[in-house]
């Protein structure tokens, strides 16, 4: 399995230009602010598509500016956790856990049933019948982390996971967030500007000028 990206992106004035080859590997994205990492993701997640180039996954194209193929986000398996986590406002941390696998057919009982297993083993039953406007900004990452590999994503993309958490809980959720990527079989890109992350979570870095 491979993932081959060559190409630019502009948006107004600025342009990104990458190439990036990708296997079933953890890749961490670093770089100056600005440089394009978020950018990227977007590109990836098929948010936005290339102005110029193309992009292949597994031999298919995903995405090329000269034919106009464009497959979009909700066509690519993707699970994304932006820098300010998106959770639904009008879903409680139950139903937004279990709002990916609704969204692929699962039964609301069974998606439920799954979400709350999900939620008891991630120690975060008090939370279940929560809304997003009750919980802190480290108790929302931890919930748009865990609702992104309550399915199996076929492209996982993280803008700076943790960037919410205090230092105390940050390595409890990088050996969670190693070990859940580990076991998932695609292509997995890691936003951050933590060394500690690159380290401890990453196979290996690319770093964007």
């Amino acid at each position: 399995m491979t993932l081959s990206l060559s190409g630019t992106v502009c948006i107004g004035s600025f342009t990104l230009r990458t190439e990036v080859s990708a296997e079933n590997e953890i890749i961490a994205i670093t770089g100056a602010n600005g440089v394009g990492k978020t950018t990227l993701l977007r590109l990836l997640a098929g948010i936005i598509n290339l102005t110029t180039g193309s992009l292949l996954i597994d031999g298919v194209t995903y995405d090329d500016a000269t034919t106009d193929i464009f497959v979009p986000a909700n066509k690519r398996g993707v699970a994304m956790v932006f820098q300010n986590e998106t959770l639904l406002p009008f879903l409680s941390v139950r139903d937004n856990i279990a709002f990916p696998l609704r969204m692929s057919g699962m039964s609301r009982s069974q998606s439920r049933e799954v979400a709350k297993e999900a939620i008891s083993s991630h120690g975060l039953s008090k939370l279940a019948y929560l809304m997003p406007r009750d919980l802190s900004g480290g108790q929302s990452q931890r919930v748009a982390i865990v609702r992104a590999f309550i399915s199996t994503p076929k492209i996982i993309l993280l803008d700076e996971p943790l960037s919410a958490l205090d230092e105390n809980a940050r390595p409890e959720l990088r050996k969670f967030l190693r070990e859940k990527m580990s076991e998932i079989s695609g292509y997995k890109f890691v936003v951050t500007h933590d060394r500690q992350d690159v380290d401890q979570i990453s196979d290996r870095e690319i770093h964007l000028n």
